[in-house]
């Protein structure tokens, strides 16, 4: 479970004729994490597409700018269908619904574009409209030059042999061609903007009421159209999406052979795969005439998470992270325990975390085709859970409302965010917990400098901050306070905790600078601000607390009756929907800060690479009896 699954490496040999085959049953399995041919085997080249699959890209791209053009979404997974019958389909249906779409399609455009030309031209027409002129008035003269345009208004102009009118700022100025060039230099200095006159006959007034009515005739014929293309989404949209699937797992299993080397009549395949599935890969081969051997080799491999079934949503926040090293320990299963527990202590309250549980609880069952949303709801329900509990056992609260009728009922002292010396006690609890994630962290990467390098590395570069970070926790509150932090609740005297405390501590520094260099005492402080850095734990909770409570003051105070109960409403509403936004965002990323960048650096290198087998994962389609 904390460290990635063991993987064996492959080599798969047999006749050309036998890919079809080969590429099909590899695609069912999904077990084998292909090694591109780097084309250094004497006689051997990287091959081409198998014979299906120049047909099967043509239909793919169709398929999907079918699906982009209509916009499509896809459904959640249902009853999955025979890969056979939808293959029958695409061939009976695809160049007849193409056809329908791509005209209605071209007609939607067309109106769009339409529109766009008749928005331009009414804007340019309501420009030349206060001139009053016909539009035919503008039109090229053999004698005379047309200057259209703005001028700022009381602009006064004087242009020898010219009709000037103006309205507003328009201005058209007709003048001989003789003295077109004086005019225009005129012009230039008085800040004038050529403007190009409309085109066509009457006048402005006429044409823009004409040419309003056609824009209302595109406009119902562009929405006409556009309901046309969303029934035909609402119609053909999941088949489109069954199709694109279907093509997709085809495709990639005919491009098998651009990762392999082929000679004239026999192939050649490396890759990986999980040790353990070695054996129901040869079951699945067994009817083909394959040579496969497992290589013994220093290569990388890639790595497989291997963890149980709560624990695998958390892998989503791992990979974001990073791969671990094949030898490295996996973080998950920490994630899974440490983020929900981190969530659930800031927010702390039944009626938030009820509302993060059927988020994620929608999300599982909205966007279970989405790996990502899906691992993502598991994982805010989880949270959500979380919250919950705590707000029910540890402080008794919901929505900012401290339920007192729960904590009678509870046998013990419920904390409360708004007592001083609960508040206390949950910043000195949350710091306990920091103390022993940045220990367990170390202690983490304490083993994973076992199984990469040695014990020598293993106590210069990990066990010593252990020994730094106790042993400054066990003498500086003695020393520079006068208390105890530590030793008082380990059962040590106090001699004991300051000279042993500083003891350790000088020991571990004097290990960390043999081992890391004069760095080394430059990060000091650093390992005891990763451990105040949890306290946050409890400041957010308490922040959060703090929101909501004002919130619920500011609607009580104004009351529930009267014209005053609309603006308490909305008050409690917008104040709620802030406190449960600002929880999710400031509480997720938080809980993810505290693992990523306080526990996860001492242990977690990461650099491996991500297990992808060959195959194509369907939701809607199953290959039980297709063909390659």
């Amino acid at each position: 479970m904390l460290r990635p699954e063991p993987m064996s490496k492959l080599v798969l040999c047999g006749l050309n004729s036998d890919l079809p085959q080969v590429s099909h049953i590899l695609s069912q399995q999904q077990l084998v994490h292909m090694i591109d041919y780097d084309g250094e085997a004497d006689g051997f080249t990287s091959g081409g597409s198998l014979e299906y699959g120049a047909t099967v890209s043509g239909n793919l791209v169709r398929v999907r700018s079918l699906l982009k053009i209509l916009s499509a979404e896809p459904a959640p997974p249902g009853v999955s269908r025979p890969a056979n019958a939808v293959e029958t389909e695409i061939t009976e249906r695809l160049d007849s619904l193409e056809q329908e779409v791509l005209a209605l399609n071209e007609k939607h455009r067309t109106a769009i574009q339409q529109q766009k030309e008749g928005q331009t031209r009414l804007e340019m027409l309501r420009q030349f409209e206060p001139l009053g002129l016909p539009l035919e008035v503008y039109d090229p003269y053999e004698s005379l030059t047309v200057f259209t345009g703005t001028l700022p208004e009381k602009t006064e102009l004087d242009i020898t042999g010219a009709e000037i009118l103006t309205a507003g700022d328009m201005l058209a100025v007709f003048v001989l061609q003789d003295s077109a060039e004086a005019a225009e230099r005129t012009l230039a200095q008085h800040g004038f903007r050529a403007l190009e006159p409309p085109s066509g006959n009457g006048l402005p007034t006429d044409v823009i009421a004409a040419l309003e009515l056609n824009l209302e005739v595109l406009e119902t014929e562009e929405m006409a159209l556009e309901h046309e293309l969303e029934a035909l989404a609402q119609r053909h949209g999941q088949w489109l999406v069954t199709a694109e699937e279907h093509l997709a797992a085809q495709a990639e299993k005919s491009e098998l052979p651009l990762k392999l080397a082929q000679s004239e009549n026999t192939f050649v395949l490396e890759g990986w795969l999980p040790e353990g599935d070695l054996r129901r890969l040869k079951a699945a081969l067994n009817d083909i005439n394959l040579e496969l051997e497992i290589e013994t080799t220093n290569d990388t491999p890639p790595v497989k998470l291997d963890n149980p079934t709560p624990v695998k949503p958390f892998e989503l926040f791992t990979k974001l992270y990073a791969i671990p090293d094949h030898r490295e320990l996996d973080p998950s299963v920490l994630l899974f325990l440490g983020y929900p527990l981190f969530f659930g202590m800031m927010i702390g309250d039944l009626g938030y975390g009820l509302v993060y549980f059927l988020l994620g609880y929608m999300l599982v069952t909205k966007y279970g085709h989405s790996e990502e949303l899906l691992q993502l709801g598991k994982i805010i329900r989880i949270a959500g859970a979380s919250t919950m509990f705590f707000g029910t056992f540890a402080f008794a609260e919901a929505f900012g409302f401290e339920l007192h009728w729960l904590a009678h009922e509870l046998p013990y002292h419920v904390l409360h965010k708004s007592s001083s010396e609960d508040v206390a006690f949950m910043l000195l609890a949350t710091g306990g917990i920091g103390l022993f994630y940045v220990t367990l962290g170390l202690m983490l990467g304490f083993w994973n400098m076992l199984v990469l390098h040695d014990l020598k590395h293993a106590v210069q570069e990990k066990f010593s901050w252990i020994m730094i970070l106790w042993g400054g926790l066990m003498f500086i509150p003695p020393w520079l306070f006068g208390t105890s932090l530590i030793g008082a609740r380990l059962g040590l005297t106090e001699e004991l905790e300051l000279w042993g405390g500083l003891a350790g501590f000088l020991a571990g520094l004097g290990l960390a600078v043999a081992g890391e260099g004069i760095v080394a005492i430059v990060e000091v402080p650093s390992i005891f601000v990763q451990v105040i850095s949890y306290v946050r734990i409890a400041a957010l909770g308490i922040a959060d607390y703090g929101l909501a409570h004002a919130f619920n003051g500011m609607a009580f105070d104004i009351g529930f009756t009267g014209v005053g109960a609309i603006f308490a409403v909305l008050i409690l509403v917008v104040g709620q929907t802030v406190v449960i936004t600002l929880g999710l965002i400031g509480s997720g990323i938080n809980a993810l800060r505290l693992q990523y960048v306080e526990c996860f650096p001492k242990f977690f290198v990461g650099g491996g690479t991500d297990y992808a087998p060959f195959g194509y994962t369907r939701k809607y389609t199953n290959e039980m009896e297709t063909t390659a």
